[in-house]
């Protein structure tokens, strides 16, 4: 199983990064949001993957960070979840899917592509207390300045897999304005 890449982004679209390695082999990614975020065409790749193999084709799933290919895995474990609904899933700021997950928010889970009321509230039941993040202190499910700071950007018109992306560098102990202000200075 191919489990990471390296290589050189030659193709780029909403969907879908071909990476070429050094060796000449070509391979298609299917992106998260944090991941398209980040690569440039021509741009140096380097990410996480996990592989899915099916009878009829083999799918490579590239990563921004080591918590959404963790947070990945664990949906894709919850029945009636595919790898694309999970990737949809994991567009969602890792902190805010948590506290639903936590609080038992079915109205929110429900809001996500593909996420009926009984889907929802299996993954409460399967996830509720097995989400663990690397950078427990910034993706609290009680980060108020944080979800503050997310919705205040999306009402700016921001999207959410830029906002997950550039607020994942902020310092743990910011307050709402100053999370804006980290996400604004970064130029995104």
């Amino acid at each position: 199983m191919i489990g990471y890449l390296f290589g050189i982004v030659r193709e780029i679209s909403e969907n879908n990064i071909l990476i070429q390695t050094s060796g000449g082999v070509g391979y298609n990614v299917v992106p998260s949001g944090s991941l398209l975020s980040m690569v440039k065409k021509d741009g140096e790749f380097s990410a996480k993957i996990f592989t899915v193999v099916r009878e009829q084709e083999i799918t490579l799933y590239g990563f921004g960070s080591d918590d959404e290919k963790n947070l990945f895995e664990k949906l894709i474990k919850v029945s009636g979840i595919g790898p694309k609904t999970a990737l949809g899933m994991i567009s969602v700021p890792v902190d805010l899917f948590m506290k639903s997950v936590e609080n038992g928010d079915v109205a929110f889970l429900t809001k996500m592509p593909g996420i009926g009321k009984k889907t929802a509230e299996r993954l409460i039941i399967e996830l509720r207390g097995k989400i663990n993040l690397q950078n427990p202190a910034k993706f609290s499910a009680g980060n108020k300045n944080l979800e503050e700071a997310v919705d205040a950007l999306k009402n700016l018109g921001y999207d959410n897999n830029t906002i997950n992306s550039v607020l994942k560098d902020a310092p743990n102990d910011a307050d709402t304005e100053e999370l804006i202000k980290f996400f604004l200075s970064s130029g995104a």
